[in-house]
C-alpha cells in the first residue's frame, strides 16, 4: 500500500521522475519539524497531509560528486470536541509519516547538519504524533459588551499535551510568519531543523519521530509564556523499522525541557516578534565526546578500540532564539521581511556540538502579483566539542589515521515560489566550509584526502491539503 501511495504522489507532483541516486543510509541530524495545520476553530475533524522532495548535487567539494533525492508523505488529522467554552475543548492530534530516498550528506559531503532537511529518521513508515491537547482557561469568559472572540481566546491559559508527542513543536520551536515555519524556509537542516545541537548532543526529540510525553504551557498574558515537561528518551525509535514500535525496552533516560518566551504583536494583533529562552537536562547515562569518533571514521578504523569507556550521568544544553519582523506584517499572504537568530550550547562532558549558531533573513512577498513568494539567506556556524579535537589529536601523535574536527560553517540563499495556494518550489544553493570542521589530513575510503568546502545546488517541491 506505502509503495502504492508513494509511486502516485510522485507521478503526480515530479513528472520528471527523478530516483534516488544513492542507497539510503542514515541520517545525522535532526530534521524539520512538520507545520500541520492548527486545531480546528470549531468542534469537528480536520484533516491535512502534505508531499515533500527534496534534491540536491554538489558540483565540487566533498569526498565525492554526486547528487541524492529524498522525499516524505505526510497524513494527519485534529479531532476538536464541543465545549460550552472554546478555549476549554479538548483536541486529540495525530500524524502519519512515510519517508525513503538518499541523502548527500553522508554519501559525498559529510557535514555534520544534512544539506537536505527531509531526509533521515529511519527512512520508514512512522507514527510521528498522537496526542492529546487540553487547553484550561485560568479566568472566566469574558460577558457582556467587552466580550469578543480575540479577548476570550487572549485570556491567561494552561495547555497540556500528553501522549506520542514531538518535542520540536514546543520547545526550541520556529516562529510562525506569514501561516507557516519561518525556519523551514530553507532546505538546509542546520536551520530548517533548528535545534541543531540539541538533538546531536541528547536525547531531545526531533520530527518525525515522536516519544512518550507530557508538557504543560502556562500564558499569563499573549506577550509571555513558560512551558516544561518530561519525555521518554529513545535512541532507537528513529532507527529503519522501529516506527510503530512504541514500547519502553529502548528508554535511556528521562528528558526535562523549560522555556520562557517573550512574544510581541503588532497593533492589528499579529505576531511580529520574540525572544525565548531554554534548557534541558538528559538523565540518560552517556559516554563523553570521544564516543562521537565513530561518526567520523570507518566502522572498521583501529581508532575506536582507544574511545574512553568513562560515562557521565546525565547531560545538559541551553538555547536562544530571536526573532523579529522588520517590515510588513507577518499575517498569511501579507508582505514582510523577518530577521532571526539562534544560539545553543552543549555541556563539555558529553556534547559532540558545544557550540551552535545560525541567523538569517526572510523576505515574504517579492516582485508585483508574488505575495507568497520567498527570498531567504541563512548561515550557521557549528563547533565540534574540543574535547573530541583534543581526543582526536592525541590519537594522530601516536600515529591514528583520525581527522581534526573543529568548525563548520554554512552559506544558503534560495527563492520560493508559490504556485497557487498549495504548492511551493524552492530552488537553492548552499556552500559547506569546512564539512565537520575537517582541515585535511585524514585519508578517506577512496583515497581523498580531508573534506572540501561543497558547493551544493538543489530544490524543495511541497505539496500541501
Amino acid at each position: 500500500m506505502a509503495a502504492v501511495v508513494r509511486s502516485l504522489i510522485v507521478a503526480a507532483l515530479l513528472s520528471s521522475g527523478a530516483a534516488p541516486a544513492f542507497a539510503q543510509q542514515a541520517s545525522p541530524g535532526p530534521s524539520a519539524p512538520a507545520t500541520p495545520a492548527p486545531p480546528a476553530a470549531s468542534p469537528g475533524l480536520e484533516i491535512f497531509g502534505r508531499y515533500v522532495g527534496e534534491y540536491a548535487g554538489n558540483t565540487s567539494g566533498g569526498f565525492a560528486l554526486a547528487s541524492a533525492y529524498a522525499s516524505e508523505f505526510q497524513l494527519g488529522a485534529n479531532y476538536r470536541w464541543t465545549h460550552p467554552d472554546p478555549l476549554d475543548a479538548g483536541t486529540l492530534h495525530f500524524i502519519f509519516t512515510e519517508r525513503w530516498g538518499s541523502g548527500l550528506t553522508p554519501n559525498a559531503i559529510g557535514n555534520v547538519a544534512s544539506v537536505q532537511e527531509i531526509f533521515g529518521a529511519g527512512l520508514t513508515p512512522r507514527l510521528t504524533e498522537l496526542d492529546y491537547e487540553q487547553t484550561l482557561p485560568l479566568v472566566p469568559p469574558i460577558s457582556g459588551e467587552a466580550a469578543d472572540s480575540a479577548a476570550n481566546a487572549a485570556r491567561p491559559s494552561l495547555d497540556v499535551h500528553a501522549g506520542r508527542v514531538i518535542m520540536q513543536n514546543d520547545f526550541a520551536a520556529s516562529s510562525t510568519y506569514w501561516g507557516g515555519n519561518l525556519w523551514c524556509s530553507y532546505q538546509s537542516n542546520a536551520i530548517c531543523g533548528t535545534p541543531v545541537a540539541a538533538p546531536n548532543n541528547s536525547g531531545y526529540g526531533y520530527y518525525p519521530a515522536s516519544e512518550w510525553g507530557a508538557y504543560a504551557k502556562i500564558s499569563p498574558a499573549p506577550t509571555f509564556y513558560v512551558q516544561t515537561g518530561a519525555f521518554q528518551v529513545d535512541p532507537l525509535y528513529g532507527n529503519r523499522g522501529e516506527g510503530f514500535d512504541l514500547g519502553l525496552y529502548g528508554t535511556t533516560g528521562v528528558m526535562f525541557p523549560l522555556e520562557l518566551g517573550f512574544l510581541s504583536y503588532d497593533g492589528h494583533g499579529a505576531y511580529d516578534g520574540s525572544v525565548r529562552i531554554g534548557g534541558y537536562f538528559d538523565t540518560s547515562d552517556v559516554p563523553g565526546p570521544q564516543s562521537y569518533l565513530d561518526r567520523f571514521v570507518p566502522a572498521q578504523s583501529p581508532a575506536l578500540a582507544q574511545v574512553p569507556s568513562t560515562t557521565y550521568r546525565g547531560r545538559s544544553g541551553a538555547w536562544l532564539l530571536v526573532d523579529r519582523l522588520v517590515a510588513g506584517s507577518s499575517a498569511p499572504n501579507a508582505r514582510g521581511a523577518a530577521v532571526w537568530a539562534a544560539y545553543e550550547y552543549g555541556d563539555a562532558d558529553t556534547a559532540l556540538i558545544s557550540n551552535f549558531v545560525d541567523a538569517g533573513i526572510v523576505q515574504h512577498g517579492t516582485f508585483r502579483g508574488r505575495d507568497d513568494d520567498t527570498v531567504a539567506f541563512g548561515y550557521y556556524y557549528l563547533e565540534v566539542n574540543p574535547r573530541l579535537r583534543s581526543f582526536e589529536a592525541s590519537l594522530q601523535s601516536q600515529g591514528y589515521a583520525v581527522p581534526s574536527n573543529a568548525v563548520e560553517q554554512e552559506l544558503e540563499a534560495n527563492y520560493g515560489i508559490a504556485v497557487g495556494k498549495t504548492v511551493l518550489f524552492r530552488p537553492d544553493v548552499q556552500y559547506v566550509i569546512d564539512p565537520a570542521g575537517e582541515a585535511g589530513g585524514y585519508v578517506y575510503p577512496g583515497g581523498y584526502v580531508g573534506l572540501r568546502n561543497a558547493l551544493v545546488f538543489g530544490f524543495n517541491v511541497t505539496y500541501a491539503y
